[in-house]
């Protein structure tokens, strides 16, 4: 696959992701929290609940339109640039961010209603998946930096 090939593959995955974002986000989890909240007896939860879960897609969206910009440097040959590695470092951060919302939410409901394992394996698995992403963002930030800077030395040399 050229880069041509393989930016238009990133591109579509951010597009397909962004759906499942908006899916999830926009009648997914609303209808999850309407059924907790006819469930128990915290039915005043429902509304500050939505607008709790609508502030988590932030940094989702924010993440989305970095990896964005970093396919775009990558059609356009730049792909090890120091842009790029804060850029990754952001999509960290963002990771971070949300793990620890996800975190706090998740005790938050299980103080304010019943503990239910569900809730728990929930929390547990989207902070597992969130500090993965942050991990390989770091990660691959780092790497990104030290390319960059192999490839200016290289640049500077010829």
């Amino acid at each position: 696959m050229g880069r041509v090939g393989l930016v238009r593959t990133l591109k579509g995955v951010i597009v397909f992701l962004a759906a499942i974002v908006a899916v999830c986000y926009g009648a997914l989890f609303p209808d999850i929290i309407e059924e907790m909240g006819r469930e128990s007896a915290a039915t005043w939860l429902v509304e500050p609940g939505k607008a709790a879960v609508s502030v988590s897609a932030i940094p989702i969206a924010v993440a989305l339109v970095l990896f964005w910009r970093i396919c775009t440097d990558i059609g356009r040959d730049n792909s090890f640039c120091q842009a790029n590695a804060r850029r990754l470092s952001g999509i960290g951060f963002c990771a971070l961010v949300d793990t620890a919302y996800c975190a706090v939410g998740t005790v938050t409901l299980c103080f304010v209603l019943v503990p239910h394992p569900s809730i728990w394996l929930a929390g547990l698995g989207a902070s597992v998946v969130g500090l993965a992403i942050a991990l390989a963002a770091f990660l691959l930030s780092h790497l990104v930096l030290k390319a960059a800077a192999l490839k200016e030395d290289s640049d500077l040399t010829i």
